[in-house]
């Protein structure tokens, strides 16, 4: 089955082809009995979808969903009038995070620590680990480079 013959087919069921076109489609479906039984494929599959019934939902549905939301706020005022639900969450998010802030504040004195003991001047840039070292692209000025050589 060569490509081309294949777009013919897809395009078959798209679009009417030309005369030229369908008679070399017609001429490849009876040379190759498996570009015909991808053209019975595609006519089965699109005969299936057509035919298929869409689903739907019941008639009453958008007006039993905007009954249950408007339910909804009223049952959960009754059984927490005081949004307990709320002030818990938030307790328990506080005090999870307190116990990360503590971890996190203990490991950034460490770091600083560190960081002053191993170097050799005290700084702002040191204590954070940050050194100042020179590479050899920051060495080079192109500009006295293209001076020393006479080009400006």
């Amino acid at each position: 089955m060569k490509r081309s013959e294949l777009d013919l087919l897809y395009r078959s069921l798209d679009s009417s082809l030309t005369s030229v076109e369908q008679s070399r489609l017609d001429a490849a479906m009876r040379r190759d009995p498996r570009l015909r039984d991808e053209y019975e494929r595609l006519v089965r599959l699109r005969s299936l979808v057509e035919n298929q019934e869409s689903p739907s939902f019941r008639a009453d549905f958008s007006q039993r969903v905007m009954e249950r939301l408007a339910a909804e706020p009223e049952a959960g005022s009754a059984s927490n009038p005081a949004g307990e639900t709320t002030l818990a969450f938030e307790d328990a998010l506080s005090h999870m995070f307190r116990k990360v802030a503590v971890a996190a504040s203990i490991a950034a004195v460490l770091l600083l620590t560190y960081n002053l003991v191993t170097s050799e001047s005290v700084s702002i840039n040191t204590s954070f680990g940050l050194t100042e070292e020179l590479y050899p692209e920051d060495l080079y000025d192109a500009r006295i480079a293209l001076e020393s050589e006479g080009e400006l």
